[in-house]
């Protein structure tokens, strides 16, 4: 270990409070999306980036959800490198909490609150890596940009995908996010999401006469049904994946739960909701169905729709209209990011995480989708969207730790000094 990356673990050691403290203050703020207004957590992470002498860029196509951009050079060039995350969250309702979804408590080694998972623990993380790294940056190579985005779980029109599109200085030569993963995993890619609206009409009739029309809600039904064959469909990985999935396939059942790993080769289907009916004893004429399929690298959306097309022939009754798209993405899961975050966790808790894709989504398929590689590094996803959401602090200073020095050892080249 070099006598930089040893000042870098002192100094983290030295301000665990500190950083505790700064992500309590986060999951005070609310910022469910919806409705999206980020700007009470945005200004606390514009007070931390001031507080050193940055004059942070905020750019907020909508003023409720602004986007902000910090950067340095060292003196002596190298690569450019992202931190990215998002301060948006999942909105929470209070009366199903143990306490305040707002409340930042520390409770049993934990930090509660919406968005301790997903991601202000990122967040904060990646903010203090950013921070830190700052502070020492006569001694550094490269360029470190930073961008703490709004508007995340909606896809980002208005964050990180306003961003990637208007303003390239923020797309780098490699991203780093804090998103859930598990300190055991390492997420190189992920599953694209493709959302379809099926609506369903018949004539309808009184519940009686099931002979004067075909009731909506049973075709949609078994609509759902044939839906559900798709993951019975042989997706195998391009190149190398399937491989380093299969190498993964323990750590990612440990990470993500059990059947995790097969989930990741495979269509899956979500019913995410249905509407129809008026009445108990009337046939419904209408019921609009939301589906929600996930695609696994290797599998194109026209080969899906293709499939899926083969279905709705068989509904004349229904019709579909795809209203969400992102494709799958992945990066080389041996790439430098990679390397550094394994020795890094090894030297840091003796073991070695393993190269995995996300079931879900994230920003950095916006990285993906320009070439440019980028890496998920975060907490466990246990309590992620769920009530009582939390973050254990230890596993919280661990992923500030291995981002600090992921990031170090990337600008460096591996071979620095």
């Amino acid at each position: 270990m070099s006598s930089l990356e040893q000042e870098l673990l002192d100094r983290l050691k030295a301000s665990e409070d500190k950083s505790v403290g700064f992500l309590q203050a986060l999951l005070r703020a609310p910022s469910p999306n919806p409705p999206g207004d980020t700007r009470q957590a945005a200004n606390l992470v514009l007070d931390a980036l001031r507080e050193v002498g940055f004059d942070p860029t905020v750019i907020a196509p909508r003023a409720e959800m602004p986007n902000i951009i910090a950067r340095f050079d060292a003196p002596r060039p190298g690569r450019h490198l992202v931190l990215n995350g998002h301060i948006d969250t999942f909105p929470a309702a209070e009366g199903e909490w143990d306490r305040s979804p707002y409340s930042g408590d520390v409770l049993d080694g934990r930090i509660h609150g919406r968005g301790a998972c997903d991601m202000k623990g990122g967040l904060a993380s990646l903010t203090l890596a950013f921070l830190h790294l700052h502070a020492l940056r006569d001694r550094l190579t490269g360029r470190l940009s930073y961008t703490a985005v709004s508007d995340e779980e909606t896809f980002g029109p208005w964050g990180a995908r306003y961003l990637m599109e208007n303003h390239p200085e923020v797309h780098g030569e490699c991203c780093l996010s804090g998103e859930p993963s598990d300190p055991a995993i390492i997420r190189f890619g992920e599953k694209g999401p493709l959302w379809l609206k099926v609506t369903i009409r018949t004539a309808g009739a009184h519940g009686a006469y099931p002979h004067m029309s075909e009731s909506a809600t049973k075709i949609a039904a078994r609509i759902i049904a044939e839906f559900d064959t798709l993951g019975d469909m042989d997706i195998p990985p391009p190149g190398n994946l399937a491989g380093v999935i299969d190498a993964s396939a323990e750590a990612i059942e440990r990470a993500f739960g059990t059947g995790a790993s097969r989930f990741i080769r495979k269509v899956t289907f979500n019913a995410g909701t249905i509407r129809g009916g008026l009445k108990v004893n009337m046939i419904p004429a209408e019921c609009v169905l939301e589906a929600d399929f996930r695609l696994p690298i290797g599998l194109s959306r026209s080969s899906l729709l293709s499939e899926i097309d083969k279905i709705m022939a068989r509904h004349p009754e229904a019709s579909v209209e795809e209203f969400q798209f992102s494709e799958p993405n992945w990066s080389d899961p041996e790439h430098d990011m990679v390397r550094a975050i394994k020795a890094n966790v090894s030297s840091l808790q003796g073991f070695e995480p393993r190269p995995a894709v996300g079931l879900g989504g994230t920003d950095t398929r916006l990285w993906r989708y320009r070439g440019i590689p980028a890496y998920v590094y975060g907490p466990s996803p246990y309590t992620m969207g769920k009530t009582d959401e939390r973050i254990q602090i230890d596993e919280f200073l661990h992923i500030v730790r291995v981002h600090t020095l992921s990031a170090y050892d990337y600008l460096k080249g591996m071979h620095g000094p």
